[in-house]
């Protein structure tokens, strides 16, 4: 599933590009459990901004940091909020992890170490000479230039000339070349004719796709698939826990309903997606304006014969419930 064939020349010079930057590669189990995170670490990211290029932010790459800008720690729970009914109008209690407080402001930063390590650690990508490529509509290439600015590798964010300005904004201070594509959210197929591209014409790239690393999948099976479970044994007191619900871009996050219904066999998975763009729902296409998900394709990693609903979402719906919250 993901290839870890070894590369021994390129991985001695990596193994001496992280001993030059002090970068230590957290492990899986550090990120689902912080109280495993040696001391010295800790110490240093008492003096740290949450989203400074400092290899020690590799460690906050978890649910559960501290809502702060600098200088904080970790919690015992991931950071959660539920939604009451007062708002969602249904009985139901909905919880919701928040992934605000990850560097960059993403969980997508998570995937994007899901891909890179195994990549890393084998020798197959050399950051002394790759230039790390990053096909998405946004998060991913952000947490992707993130992660390789740690590294001191070069990266090509690759996404539609749509986006929000922000997003070109904050590229713009990590990010070595920023290459635009038409369209908006949905046109991912305009990305990926661009990455064929690159791989056509320069020698020097290494392209991470997010919607067929098994990597983006592990790190949302076990990291978000421990943190949700975690809030149910907190939360569910008398309640019954009944499944998750989660909308699909590359399919990562979703992986961890494939961890509830281990740990729950009666869990069901529910993808959402913008009725303006219905690939799961009708095999159908279009724009939409919720952006990080809707891509027109089921990404390879999509495990869809475990999915058992498809929720079609109406754009309006969603920009009317973020001008709510903001």
């Amino acid at each position: 599933m993901i290839d870890l064939t070894k590369n021994d020349a390129q991985l001695k010079r990596n193994i001496q590009r992280c001993k030059e930057r002090r970068i230590v590669i957290p492990t899986f189990g550090q990120l689902k459990d912080p109280k495993t995170i040696p001391e010295k670490v800790k110490f240093r990211l008492k003096n740290i901004g949450l989203w400074d290029v400092a290899p020690e932010n590799l460690f906050r790459i978890s649910w559960k940091n501290e809502p702060f800008e600098k200088g904080g720690l970790f919690t015992t729970l991931p950071n959660y909020l539920e939604l009451p009914p007062e708002l969602t109008g249904v009985e139901a209690r909905i919880i919701a992890l928040i992934g605000k407080w990850f560097p960059t402001g993403s969980h997508k930063v998570g995937a994007t170490f899901g891909c890179l390590v195994p990549r890393l650690v084998t020798g197959q990508f050399d950051p002394t000479k790759h230039k790390a490529v990053w096909p998405s509509t946004g998060n991913f290439c952000r947490g992707g230039a993130y992660n390789a600015t740690l590294l001191g590798c070069d990266s090509i964010a690759i996404l539609p000339q749509g986006m929000s300005k922000e997003r070109f904004d904050w590229l713009k201070t990590v990010a070595g070349e920023i290459i635009t594509t038409p369209g908006s959210e949905s046109n991912v197929k305009e990305i990926y004719d661009k990455v064929w591209e690159l791989k056509r014409t320069r020698t020097d790239v290494f392209v991470f796709n997010q919607f067929a690393e098994f990597g983006n999948y592990l790190f949302h099976y076990d990291v978000t698939g421990h943190a949700m479970e975690e809030l149910i044994k907190k939360e569910s007191g008398n309640s019954r826990y009944r499944g998750v619900c989660l909308t699909t871009g590359s399919a990562g996050t979703i992986a961890c309903g494939d961890y509830l219904k281990q740990a729950y066999p009666t869990s069901k998975i529910a993808a959402g997606e913008a009725v303006q763009c219905p690939t799961l729902w009708l095999n159908g296409y279009g724009a939409h304006r919720i952006e990080g998900i809707g891509d027109k394709h089921v990404p390879w990693i999509h495990n869809t014969r475990n999915t058992d609903l498809i929720i079609a979402i109406d754009d309006n719906d969603t920009l009317n419930l973020i001008r709510l919250f903001n």
